[in-house]
């Protein structure tokens, strides 16, 4: 962590050097993006194809260096580093959005809520989501583009023994990736751990943990399968990114430099939802040949979900923000 922040530090002196944030004319600018995913990882495609995007119709003024597999943050970092200037650009993931900047999106993670990536993204682009946009800018941040998971289709429980029901992974240790996670783990009478994605499979490989929480595209892509050969397709939650900026940061760019900036996130948020569709289905056919997949009937479905709503209304007691957005969101999916 101490090298990890040192590196920052330096880079981010070296960044300063390079952006005029008052004088209003074009000036040399350094963004560096920061995320957990590895470089072959599909998020990390589109993170580096937003940078091109504005390195191109730039000619070259804005410079986004892409930082991939949390060479400067770790994915539970970045959004303080960008609040605080000490990382202009990065991967925000909606489950440390929702619990470091934007309370209200904690819906995203409520145990089988959304049951598709499409219910997902008409909340996005709802009057919901546009107060998510404010909430964030309140606190220092821009939500530039989302960047989707597959998700709630693409979600799995990995394990390193066979599951098929909830009463299988009784007494195990398994990663969630939220509080509401946590809930979830804890009412199919398993024990909760939170580790970083780069860090499971480690935490596999060492026995720390049984199983985890997880997508399948991230599966795949990490070669989890190499240490937790079993999968169960449940969608238990939905996690997406943002590519999020500092707000004073961006503000102090001129009119040109942001409007390459918004435009390059408006292609890439117009391209995402089709990636993550062909992601998911490359995905469940590598995992398919190189782990044991299985999807819960019926009936075995509805061990997973039982109990589930009744944590919707505990994640959001106490929290006005969050109750009005499950009220919205249920509304908005007839649950």
């Amino acid at each position: 962590m101490k090298t990890r922040a040192l590196v920052a530090g330096l880079l981010a002196a070296l960044a300063v050097n390079g952006i005029s944030l008052t004088d209003g004319h074009s000036a040399p600018v350094t963004i560096r993006f920061s995320s957990g995913a590895p470089e072959n990882h599909f998020l990390t495609k589109q993170y580096i194809e937003w940078a091109s995007l504005i390195e191109k119709n730039s000619k070259g003024e804005i410079k986004v260096q892409v930082y991939h597999s949390a060479q400067l943050f770790r994915d539970n970092e970045v959004i303080k580093a960008v609040q605080t200037e000490a990382l202009e650009s990065g991967c925000g993931f909606t489950m440390y959005i929702e619990n470091q900047l934007v309370p209200a999106m904690k819906v995203y993670m409520m145990p089988f809520l959304f049951v598709s990536l499409d219910e997902t993204w008409k909340a996005y682009r709802s009057e919901l989501g546009d107060s998510w946009k404010k909430t964030a800018e309140k606190k220092g941040v821009k939500l530039l583009a989302m960047v989707v998971m597959p998700s709630p289709d693409d979600q799995i429980v990995l394990t390193t023994k066979p599951a098929k029901v909830p009463a299988d992974l009784s007494g195990q240790v398994i990663r969630g990736a939220s509080p509401e996670h946590a809930l979830a783990i804890k009412k199919w009478g398993a024990g909760p751990s939170f580790l970083t994605g780069a860090e499971v499979y480690l935490g596999l490989q060492r026995n720390t943990i049984n199983g985890a929480i997880n997508s399948i595209a991230t599966y795949t892509d990490r070669k989890l399968y190499e240490v937790a050969p079993y999968v169960v397709q449940l969608p238990v939650s939905a996690v997406h990114t943002f590519i999020i900026m500092n707000k004073s940061i961006f503000d102090g760019l001129t009119p040109e430099q942001q409007k390459i900036i918004l435009e390059a996130s408006a292609v890439i948020e117009n391209n995402t939802l089709q990636i993550g569709r062909t992601t998911l289905k490359d995905s469940v056919e590598e995992a398919q040949k190189k782990a044991k997949v299985y999807t819960p009937t019926s009936a075995e479905m509805a061990l997973w979900k039982e109990g589930m709503p009744a944590l919707w209304d505990e994640i959001a007691k106490d929290k006005p923000e969050v109750a009005e957005a499950l009220k919205t969101v249920k509304g908005m999916l007839k649950r």
